[in-house]
């Protein structure tokens, strides 16, 4: 346990709690004892420093952050490759002139590729977005 003047540094939560507070408002931990301080080398003296923040949850809402980016991105990297594909499907009949019905297939495979891969963008994006509101709307119903 980390203390600095009148407040104890909460392990769980890093946040500052009054000494006078046997447990951490943010995330409800118990304040350890006395004794669980840890050893300092000699003329050490531990200093915490604060600026005006508060994180009551930052390993949750961080972590939700996270995969609402990884789909974002996730979705446009698939949508950037699939129209690569697509356009490499539409070239093809130029390097495979000798294969028979090679351009119905390539435009018809085009057609699928592009398809596909917008559809998967749209998934992944909308499914980004609503885990966005419903994490918004959580903040705002608490």
């Amino acid at each position: 346990m980390i203390q600095s003047g009148n407040e104890w540094l909460c392990r769980n939560c890093n946040s500052l709690v009054d000494n006078n507070i046997k447990e951490c408002p943010a995330c409800h931990a118990e304040r350890p004892e006395d004794g669980a301080s840890e050893p300092t080398p000699e003329g050490m003296e531990e200093v915490v420093t604060r600026e005006n923040y508060t994180n009551a949850h930052p390993i949750a809402e961080s972590k939700y952050i996270f995969r609402e980016a990884v789909l974002v991105n996730a979705a446009d990297i698939l949508l950037i490759l699939g129209l690569l594909c697509t356009f490499g499907a539409l070239i093809l009949p130029a390097f495979l002139p000798e294969i028979e019905f090679i351009k119905l297939w390539s435009i018809a495979g085009a057609i699928v590729i592009f398809a596909v891969s917008m559809i998967q963008w749209a998934l992944f994006r909308s499914i980004a977005f609503i885990s966005q509101r419903l994490r918004t709307e959580d903040k705002h119903s608490k």
